[in-house]
């Protein structure tokens, strides 16, 4: 059913929503609040040389997490918010957005430092200056994950 809009009240209302100049390229959906990546426990690739894509960077924290030992699955999750600046350096300090403990306090506490020894052992990361300049400021979000096998 089409809606009767008044003449003198048609030309208040935006073109699009009187049909005009509607293509398909207007409503174009949003982007992410931030650049997203789960790190779980196991075997990474080692990237040897200068981070060019994004899928790169969290392949390089990745590299650096060392799950703390012995402790077997304790369900914990922490989510950080971090920003990098230009030449791959933490901009700011990172903030944890969600935390899920598990265990007990010493296997919280070694899960938490594990997930901070991996930024202060990467960073900065070695971004191309093409990198750098895309991710310089942009959120990041990474989801440290404990899901090893009892």
């Amino acid at each position: 059913m089409a809606s009767v809009v008044p003449g003198s009240a048609r030309d208040l209302l935006p073109r699009f929503e009187r049909g005009e100049g509607k293509t398909p390229y207007d409503l174009s959906p949003p982007l992410p609040q931030s650049i997203n990546g789960v790190i779980r426990p196991g075997e990474s690739e080692q990237s040897g040389g200068q981070l060019d894509r994004l899928s790169d960077i969290f392949k390089a924290i990745h590299g650096c997490w060392r799950p703390p030992r012995g402790s077997g699955f304790t369900g914990q999750e922490i989510t950080l918010l971090v920003s990098f600046k230009r030449d791959g350096a933490v901009l700011g300090k990172p903030r944890i957005t969600f935390y899920k403990s598990g265990g007990d306090s010493d296997q919280r506490e070694a899960f938490q430092n594990s997930v901070i020894d991996a930024f202060a052992r990467c960073t900065p990361l070695p971004v191309t200056e093409k990198l750098g300049a895309a991710i310089a400021g942009r959120p990041f979000t990474f989801r440290f994950v404990d899901t090893r096998p009892m």
